[in-house]
């Protein structure tokens, strides 16, 4: 890059620096959908490295005249969810079952549950697609646990499709893995998937390669009903280790997530390792007061349901989440990767991954992982005339008293009279897009801003260059020489 091109970058680094500490960026419009009053709204979970506080306290939401309008967060109150579990019918079929015969394949009971006729049904060591009735299930889908023949053993790769007609199917994830391998001794199974919080009336699992397939046994469902609809999760970058020491590897996280899932990428392939998750907290000051917000995760309480719970210490700890087996193994099927992991929803500030052995153990080069989390979703009554925004402090104002500001958040009960916990609210949609900060934007224009190009060599020129040169030394040697003249000149005028 030319000297021009890097002041130009400069410049402009520069000035959107100024810009952004001039007028920092704490607020974004939002859009309504519906007439009201009562609006809900999911928030990105960018907005926790924007807001001044962690638990989100420092948010208004503002009319058009800058006045804060009354809002409340929407699960804080709700019902706390209900969890089940329960073995739902499966029906092997074949592989030659279209996607619009699946229909014509079942007739519907008087309860909605389904009956195969005998002669569509498949043996189950040559299904190559299985339909799994979850009908009977009440609420979210959270996932599906298989159980195959004794002596299967491989990786069983597959895909899910939902439906609520047997006619019209869509896609549930991408492809899925059943695992059951024996590998340094240790033995692999991963026979559980997610599903998401799905809503469905039909499963069916489809075998990437039917000649791979494993004969079910029997698949479990696990669900929860809740009031209120749960956002999708959303996931964080890749997140590099901050530091790694001999039998652990600590990650920073992002200020203030609630981190509901942990996915661990292992870098070399053939890598297997016996793992502890820990949440890091900071030591909170004895008079701050504790966030009232804790998302729930009824997943994790589902898989860790034999741990017992352990309380936040006041200082500087290490909560203990889980003991697994993070893995990355090439197989004939295809590369098996070890789960998402499902955590607690707590806020950590770091999380650590301690090895039994040394961290080499993980690979040459320490693996990333990827937080995901469900977004915080907040109703608000359109109060005075739009547009609305959300408002943010940038950073904490020293000696503030926390929800002294006008415009904090409220209780449900207070903001929607005759709220009733067990029932979800009534509320149109609203969206929120989190603007690209100034210095962001600069830096992203700086870099794509074009470079000055240069004007072609002139072999012509070299000579000139030399001769300039040659003068500039000729200057120098005469100053040094007319300095050296003077010295002596004054000592002779001493002596």
């Amino acid at each position: 890059m030319s000297g021009r091109s890097i002041h130009v970058v400069l410049v402009a680094l520069m000035a959107a620096a100024g810009a952004a500490q001039a007028q920092p960026v704490t607020s974004a419009p939002i859009a309504l959908q519906g007439a009201g009053p009562y609006h809900r709204l999911t928030l990105p979970l960018a907005i926790y490295g924007r807001a001044a506080h962690g638990d989100l306290s420092d948010l208004r939401v503002q009319n058009a005249a800058g006045h804060a309008v009354p809002y409340a967060w929407l699960r804080n109150e709700a019902a706390a969810p209900r969890t089940a579990s329960q073995a739902v019918p499966i029906f092997a079929l074949p592989g030659n079952t279209a996607a619009g015969d699946t229909a014509l394949a079942f007739t519907v009971r008087p309860d909605g549950s389904l009956a195969l006729e005998s002669k569509t049904a498949a043996k189950p060591n040559d299904a190559a697609q299985w339909l799994i009735d979850v009908s009977q299930v009440k609420g979210n889908l959270l996932q599906a646990r298989f159980e195959v023949a004794p002596d299967a053993r491989g990786l069983f790769a597959f895909r899910l499709e939902a439906s609520d007609d047997l006619r019209q199917w869509r896609p549930v994830g991408g492809e899925e893995q059943l695992v059951r391998l024996a590998h340094g001794g240790q033995a692999i199974e991963r026979m559980a998937v997610e599903l998401g919080n799905l809503r469905t009336r039909f499963l069916r699992l489809r075998w990437s390669d039917p000649q791979q397939g494993a004969p079910l046994a029997k698949v479990e469902i696990d669900s929860v009903q809740e009031v209120e609809p749960v956002a999708p999760i959303e996931w964080s970058g890749a997140l590099k280790p901050e530091r790694c020491a001999e039998d652990y590897c600590d990650y920073l996280l992002p200020r203030g997530l609630p981190v509901q899932s942990l996915r661990v990428d292992l870098a070399d392939i053939n890598t297997l390792a016996q793992v502890g998750v820990s949440g890091l907290v900071d030591a909170v000051p004895a008079s701050a007061t504790p966030p009232q917000f804790v998302p729930r995760n009824p997943l994790y309480a589902l898989r860790h349901s034999q741990r017992r719970t352990t309380a936040l210490p006041t200082g500087p700890g290490e909560v203990p989440l889980l003991d697994t087996v993070v893995y990355r193994l090439a197989q004939a099927g295809g590369e098996a990767r070890s789960p998402v992991l499902a955590l607690d929803g707590a806020v950590y500030s770091r999380l650590r991954l301690r090895t039994a052995g040394p961290v080499s153990v993980l690979g040459a080069t320490p693996p990333t992982i990827a937080a995901g989390a469900t977004p915080r979703t907040l109703v608000f009554l359109a109060q005075g005339s739009a547009p609305f925004s959300l408002a943010w402090r940038a950073v904490p104002e020293t000696g503030a008293v926390q929800g002294a500001v006008p415009g904090a958040p409220l209780a449900l009960s207070t903001l929607i009279p005759g709220y009733a916990a067990d029932k979800p609210v009534t509320a149109d949609g609203a969206s929120v897009t989190l603007p690209v900060a100034a210095v962001e934007a600069a830096v992203a224009a700086a870099a794509l801003a074009p470079v000055p190009k240069t004007a072609p060599h002139d072999p012509s020129r070299k000579w000139w260059l030399w001769g300039a040169l040659g003068v500039g030394l000729l200057l120098l040697a005469g100053m040094a020489w007319s300095l050296f003249a003077s010295l002596r000149k004054d000592r002779a005028g001493t002596d």
